[in-house]
């Protein structure tokens, strides 16, 4: 089958299906279905897994086939502590090359993340919280950093939909996206590396 012509890598257009929950945690991938999914070819599909194996984001069960990791509580301890590190480490970089217009932009999805906290599927949720998160990121014009930072975040989001467990931790996420917006908004680092830090914890 021949695949159609896309921007994104198949690698990375499975790995976006698993972050945002269409495969779960401990989910067999059979290739015949990714092809069909993905309208894309034998090699092409076992090329991208080969990819997600090396990246981590898919685990090889010899004579078995290709599954969604389990993250033990230890793993995801260890990838939360690297996430502060980098995330906060991110931080100056962020502040220092923010427009008004990149603020004005932030502001825009942090409110698009609100409302599909408040009334949005969970598909919704995850997306907006993404799309968030990476115009933040892409804020440190580090292209090497930010592949690093969400290497790592999708690494321990086999499963994302779990990440809010009650509406109260949803809403904390919210409160949390407009704060880094002020912080931003007002060159406050010290202000948002908090927030990021807190957030990272509190979500795990």
């Amino acid at each position: 089958m021949k695949r159609k012509e896309d921007k994104r890598p198949l690698a990375d257009e499975i790995a976006q299906a698993i972050q945002l929950g269409e495969y779960r945690s401990g989910e067999w991938l059979r290739q015949v279905d990714l092809e069909e999914r993905f309208a894309a070819t034998r090699f092409d599909v076992r090329a991208a897994l080969e990819a997600l194996v090396v990246r981590k984001e898919i685990q090889h069960v010899r004579n078995r086939g290709y599954k969604v990791p389990a993250l033990d509580p230890e793993m995801l301890a260890h990838l939360r502590e690297v996430r502060v590190i980098l995330e906060c480490g991110a931080v100056p970089q962020i502040v220092a090359n923010a427009t008004d217009e990149d603020v004005v932009r932030l502001a825009e999805l942090a409110e698009a993340f609100s409302v599909a906290a408040k009334s949005g599927t969970h598909l919704d949720q995850s997306t907006t919280n993404r799309e968030f998160h990476e115009a933040m990121h892409a804020l440190t014009a580090n292209p090497v950093l930010v592949e690093t930072i969400w290497s790592i975040r999708d690494r321990g989001r086999s499963a994302p939909f779990t990440i809010w467990r009650t509406p109260d931790t949803l809403h904390r996420s919210d409160e949390d996206h407009r704060q880094m917006v002020h912080c931003i908004r007002e060159r406050d680092a010290a202000g948002l590396s908090k927030v990021i830090e807190d957030h990272i914890r509190r979500r795990h």
